[in-house]
């Protein structure tokens, strides 16, 4: 393992902006298509892209029954059920405000680790850092929302959920041994899938989408979050991993919130409000604390959009 050059700090850059644009990706696959198509689409693009890339490295696909359940438990909680609920929320959020929302993930699976694990138990500076970042969740969602009732906060919650999704897919990765990451990937997202796909069809029509005639927009929005956030922002991970350690590669981690942010304010004009701000500092500084102990015990929950 080398120490991080110039190179792989480039790389890490580029997929935090690559993890961050997901969320005005989603915006704008959103004009013509469905949550459920923009997951199942972004999903099977990114399958077929992760089974090649697997394969040509000699990945084998994996045949024990137990790993195989796995793998699909975690295709529906690091895939399926996030992929859904982000293009949900956005549905009525702005692109930044899910980005915040988003990065809150890491946090959640701290608290998660407390009780799934003997070794990942939370301490006072866990215990803050994930503190801070419900005051930041807050200050994010405003509140307005919150002294409207729960109706208002549908969306939010929504996106909250997608982030403990993540959590929880990071909690049952760990029990998968023995199997190339590439190959974990790509199967992760063929179970998938096989949720999203026919759901899409039951529930959307999407086919009925592909025959606007202004379609194009949101067509190459789909086909990118299925080629790059989905699919080549992994390759990424999987060399940066590889050269230079996951410790290094989880400082993503702050940046995908802020690019998300600065692509929803130059494509969709989207406003940064002093409240944002606040909660993006105060989550992102819980991260931060929180990651000091994490470092040392090897816990390693990470997400994109």
């Amino acid at each position: 393992m080398s120490a991080p050059k110039p190179f792989a700090y480039l790389l890490l850059l580029f997929q935090g902006a690559i993890w961050g644009s997901s969320f005005l990706a989603i915006k704008l696959a959103l004009e013509d298509f469905g949550p459920m198509t923009v997951a199942a689409g972004r999903i099977g693009l990114a399958a077929v892209m992760m089974l090649v890339y697997a394969t040509l490295r000699g990945n084998a696909f994996p045949r024990e029954v137990k790993t195989l359940m796995l793998l699909a438990v975690v295709g529906l909680f690091n895939c399926a059920i996030p992929f859904f609920l982000i293009p949900w929320g956005e549905q009525s959020l702005e692109s930044g405000q899910a980005a915040i929302l988003m990065a809150i993930g890491p946090l959640i699976a701290l608290f998660i680790a407390h009780f799934t694990t003997t070794d990942e138990r939370l301490n006072r500076y866990k215990a803050f850092g994930f503190s801070l970042g419900f005051v930041g969740v807050c200050f994010v969602i405003g509140i307005q929302p919150l002294v409207n009732g729960l109706g208002e906060l549908v969306p939010q919650l929504a996106i909250l959920l997608a982030a403990t999704s993540y959590a929880i897919s990071g909690a049952v990765a760990k029990r998968v041994h023995g199997v190339p990451s590439a190959m974990v990937t790509a199967c992760v997202l063929s179970f998938a899938s096989l949720v999203t796909v026919p759901l899409s069809f039951l529930l959307e029509a999407p086919m009925a989408a592909l025959t606007h005639s202004e379609l194009q927009r949101s067509f190459i929005a789909l086909i990118y979050l299925g080629l790059v956030p989905t699919g080549l922002a992994f390759l990424i991970r999987f060399y940066l991993i590889k050269n230079v350690g996951f410790t290094f590669v989880s400082q993503v981690g702050y940046l995908v919130p802020v690019f998300g942010v600065l692509f929803g304010v130059w494509w969709l004009d989207e406003r940064i409000t002093l409240s944002m701000v606040i909660g993006l500092v105060c989550i992102l500084t819980g991260l931060a604390i929180s990651r000091k102990t994490r470092q040392k015990s090897g816990f390693r929950p990470e997400n994109g959009g």
